[in-house]
């Protein structure tokens, strides 16, 4: 299977992987032959990609770190618990007086929408799936969904964040903590008006000081409810928060330490809180995010990362975030640029296996010339086909 732009499918191309809405609905069956009524629809719900079936390439099954099942079991979860909210912050109104008193009036029902078991349990079986993978490779294409609301990013970082403390080996517990405050970081956008997070012009002074309220919000939703430990609603707080003193909402500074436990880190940004700050600046830019990012090659995503390193963000966490995330990820189109047989130069064809001793050294199935003929397919190994070098087809 090979993993295309929504704008490169054609007519009659077969989808390769059933896909299903935010509520576990099926939308489209693998197998399926996708005409231009289907792409204009998974476009209007907010996908960027689908896996196509491609002769030859039947054995590339790009890799998740969770299960399709876990996946949308969180994705169903996750959408009730925001359907839910929306229904204590039907207001939206920018005033801190207003959403402090419907925190209050609201703190039985917020207590419920923020934690429910569902989401424990869902959460669980997402730690012990990435608990259970033999090497952390990530790949976000594998994740698009079919949702275009400002939370549908919340998974991926999740996941990303897990992923970046079970490599810091936080044990089961730290885990859950971390896990509980990066599904609930941006909750605090509940509280703002949907036409201030759906504008798409640029937002004024007061508006983006506005947004920057969320995290304040947030952090009352989380610390009022004793099913999520403090270190959880820290993250929500301090997500925002840089290593240089720059960030809000309190300008507070860290020491570019690991995150692992130390009880000699006053006054300094929650460990969990930096590890959610990069996971989100990842998903950010490969993914897009109104009036932060527009999405970005992962090539561009991971240079911007790398020079917000030690100022922005915490420098060992994306330091650990480099050595996850492949430059190709499987089933990933690409092109042959350079090459020492010189014939094979514009020739594409889809990543087929990653080396996790070596990112930028994968398995590539060759079909295509670059004459867009198709040939049979060719397996080349650039760990062992030294100089040939690739380029993304996005």
């Amino acid at each position: 299977m090979v993993r295309y732009a929504l704008g490169d499918v054609t007519d009659g191309m077969v989808l390769g992987q059933s896909i299903f809405n935010p509520n576990g609905e099926l939308l489209l069956a693998a197998g399926f032959h996708i005409n231009e009524q289907h792409r204009k629809r998974l476009d209007e719900l907010g996908y960027h990609s689908v896996l196509i079936e491609v002769e030859g390439t039947e054995g590339v099954i790009p890799e998740t770190i969770i299960s399709e099942h876990v996946q949308r079991e969180m994705d169903v979860t996750m959408n009730k618990s925001v359907s839910e909210l929306n229904t204590v912050f039907t207001y939206r109104k920018i005033t801190n007086t207003t959403v402090r008193e419907v925190i209050k009036q609201h703190k039985p029902s917020l207590e419920r929408f923020l934690a429910p078991p569902g989401l424990a349990r869902a959460l669980e079986k997402l730690i012990d799936e990435i608990m259970n993978q033999s090497a952390i490779v990530l790949n976000l294409s594998a994740l698009d969904k079919a949702n275009r609301e400002y939370f549908a990013h919340v998974i991926n970082v999740t996941i990303v964040a897990l992923c970046i403390g079970r490599k810091y080996r936080l044990d089961t517990e730290e885990l859950k903590q971390l896990g509980m405050g990066a599904l609930n970081y941006d909750v605090g956008l509940i509280a703002l008006p949907k036409d201030l997070l759906e504008k798409k012009e640029p937002l004024t002074d007061d508006e983006m000081t506005a947004l920057q309220q969320h995290t304040v919000f947030g952090h009352l939703m989380l610390s009022e409810n004793p099913s999520i430990p403090p270190t959880s609603s820290a993250v929500a707080l301090q997500h925002h928060e840089h290593q240089d003193g720059s960030g809000f909402p309190r300008a507070i500074k860290s020491s570019n330490r690991p995150p692992v436990k130390d009880f000699s880190r006053p006054n300094t940004i929650h460990r969990f809180a930096e590890i959610v700050a990069v996971a989100d600046a990842y998903d950010m830019l490969v993914s897009g995010r109104p009036h932060y990012s527009q999405k970005r090659s992962l090539m561009e995503a991971m240079k911007q990362i790398v020079a917000w390193a030690g100022t922005r963000l915490n420098s060992e966490v994306v330091k650990m975030l480099l050595t996850m995330v492949p430059l190709y990820p499987v089933g990933a189109r690409v092109r042959v640029l350079n090459a020492p047989v010189s014939q094979l130069i514009g020739y594409s064809g889809v990543v087929a296996k990653d080396n996790p001793a070596k990112l930028d050294e994968p398995q590539v199935v060759l079909f295509e010339t670059k004459h867009h003929q198709k040939v049979n397919p060719v397996m080349v190994d650039l760990a062992v086909h030294k100089g040939i070098l690739l380029e993304l087809i996005t």
